[in-house]
């Protein structure tokens, strides 16, 4: 990733080098803006959700269909294409008035004390979507349509709460309190 980068990793659960895939992804996404797609033969269950905690997008299983595989790589990299938004200069603050700020184009989020979260394309989505909205509440059915705009009846709703909590576990890793808030029945704020 350092000398060449890119957009999308695919990621197998068993890597060589004493290091399972699970903690390359969760490395990644703590390091690099890129769509991770998990491709494993490990199918249970704890899998699954240790390797979207740990950082993936997608999770697959083998054997997969290439053509599936295929349209999952696009949709991904679709949707962080989406996610970027317009351009902007590095380093320029989102939005001035605000003490939290997207920075790189919205793929750093930068706490008041200074404190750096290189995001990936899920978590950028999320975040723009909240702090665009100035404090009022983003609705799980918003949220949904901005993850999956060509089907957002087929989103499971529940992954929008994986991503939260993976979200907070991670900035509270690098030693920032998210003001992200949960609103029973209703959504999500940023309450900053």
């Amino acid at each position: 990733m350092e000398n060449q980068p890119c957009d999308v990793v695919i990621l197998d659960a068993n890597v060589q080098g004493g290091e399972d895939g699970f903690s390359v992804a969760t490395r990644l996404r703590a390091l690099h803006p890129v769509g991770i797609v998990m491709l494993t033969g490990r199918a249970a269950l704890e899998d699954r959700v240790r390797g979207l905690e740990g950082g993936a997008d997608i999770y697959m299983t083998k054997p997969v269909d290439l053509l599936e595989l295929s349209s999952v790589i696009r949709s991904l990299a679709r949707r962080m294409r989406l996610s970027r938004g317009p351009a902007q200069a590095p380093g320029v603050d989102r939005n001035a008035t605000q003490a939290w700020s997207l920075q790189d184009g919205g793929w750093i989020l930068v706490s008041p004390e200074g404190a750096s979260l290189h995001l990936s394309a899920q978590e950028r989505l999320f975040l723009n979507a909240l702090m665009d909205a100035s404090g009022n509440v983003v609705s799980r059915q918003a949220l949904s349509e901005l993850f999956n705009p060509s089907n957002p009846s087929d989103f499971e709703l529940r992954r929008i709460d994986v991503l939260v909590s993976r979200l907070r576990a991670k900035a509270q890793s690098s030693g920032m309190k998210l003001p992200v808030l949960s609103v029973r029945g209703q959504g999500y704020v940023f309450a900053a």
